[in-house]
């Protein structure tokens, strides 16, 4: 199909999948966010959110304040901190991405819910990526059909279009595209672990600053984490693909006769649960190392537990607090998990997802190396 032709169902596209006053463009600095920003332009939405972590090239930052020019573009700024994290959990990988969630899902998911933005145009294609290409066109995050109050949905106008139709498109409309790509041929975080050995060299260069403190983490990481022979493979590369063994370690013992609960631990661990157990039961005692409380709703045990072992390995990231639709959860002034009882509605959004992906949204559990757990 003729450059031409595929700009106009796209355009179509959008009109028809969208209510403009609920959709912004999710835009990167990227080459197909870049087209996907300039078709939501064309076909009447000129709204796009950048998300600043910085730990994009300085390239690409200041690639974006210049398209402010030509496009509305407001910059989102994460509250977490990435090389926090990676002290808190580990560096990233391949197989421990939890980047993507804490700096930019929870980032993009509270400001749509503040500003009733349910719709987000991306540049996502699928011919990027095996993942990506069981994607469709209107597709959604599992963490965003959790909340059951918002209804929030991915709108993929170039989903279908190849690389080559992007860079047709880009020439058709003389758009200026981001710099990096005359260095590179994929544009985003320069820490990512994805990113190729002519990628992390770039990064060398380009963020001297950035990269010798992520490197120095890398080292320190590597001193206790990592085998002695394996250590300095894994300082050069091997920690784009890095997986640990999770660690569980029991601090409470729970059980139960009927709706009548029994937990017993240390006092230091009983009293974390505090925090949201009056999702669960309305009144509670902690005595002698023990709490007992009666369950007010119809729950598993596995639901409870899980939420439970929130407050016991919390780091603070806020990703979870999203799952709640009246905004009940909540991190407080130690940057732990908690729950406005003025506000909860004992919907019990915050307690029903623990399927393998999602786990309550729980960012510790997905990724923490050491858990505290409660056994049955």
């Amino acid at each position: 199909m003729n450059i031409v032709n595929l700009e106009k169902e796209a355009i179509e596209f959008i009109k028809e999948s969208c209510n403009f006053d609920e959709t912004v463009v999710m835009f990167s600095g990227g080459k197909d966010s870049l087209v996907a920003m300039d078709l939501a332009k064309k076909a009447g939405l000129n709204h796009a959110v950048y998300i600043n972590s910085e730990l994009e090239y300085t390239i690409s930052r200041h690639y974006v304040e210049k398209m402010k020019k030509y496009y509305f573009i407001e910059d989102l700024k994460p509250e977490n901190d990435f090389f926090e994290f990676c002290n808190l959990l580990s560096p990233p990988s391949k197989r421990l991405k939890w980047c993507c969630n804490v700096l930019k899902l929870v980032t993009s998911m509270k400001y749509s819910i503040k500003n009733k933005k349910y719709y987000h145009i991306t540049g996502i294609r699928g011919d990027e990526s095996l993942r990506r290409s069981k994607y469709d066109k209107i597709t959604s995050d599992p963490l965003l059909f959790a909340n059951p109050r918002y209804h929030f949905f991915e709108v993929n106008p170039v989903f279908d279009w190849s690389e080559k139709d992007i860079w047709r498109y880009i020439r058709h409309n003389n758009l200026k595209f981001n710099p990096l790509y005359r260095y590179i041929d994929r544009v985003g975080c320069w820490c990512c672990p994805f990113s190729t050995k002519n990628e992390w060299d770039l990064a060398r260069e380009l963020e001297p600053e950035g990269f010798q403190k992520f490197k120095k983490i890398l080292n320190v990481y590597s001193v206790s984490n990592v085998t002695a022979e394996y250590r300095r493979k894994y300082i050069k590369n091997g920690w784009r693909s890095y997986a640990f063994k999770y660690l569980k370690f029991p601090v409470i013992k729970m059980h139960n006769v009927s709706n009548h609960y029994t937990l017993k631990g240390d006092n230091i661990h009983l009293h974390k649960l505090e925090n949201l157990l009056f999702i669960l039961a309305s009144n509670y005692s902690i005595n002698n190392n023990e709490l007992t409380f009666t369950l007010e709703m119809n729950l598993q045990n596995q639901q409870i537990r899980l939420l439970l072992e929130k407050c016991l390995n919390c780091v603070g990231c806020g990703v979870c607090t999203v799952l709640c639709p009246v905004n009940a959860l909540y991190l407080d002034d130690s940057k732990t998990i908690n729950v406005n009882k003025d506000l909860c509605v004992g919907c019990l959004a915050c307690c029903k997802q623990i399927d393998s992906k999602l786990k309550m949204g729980c960012i510790a559990r997905n990724y923490k190396k050491e858990r505290l757990s409660i056994v049955f």
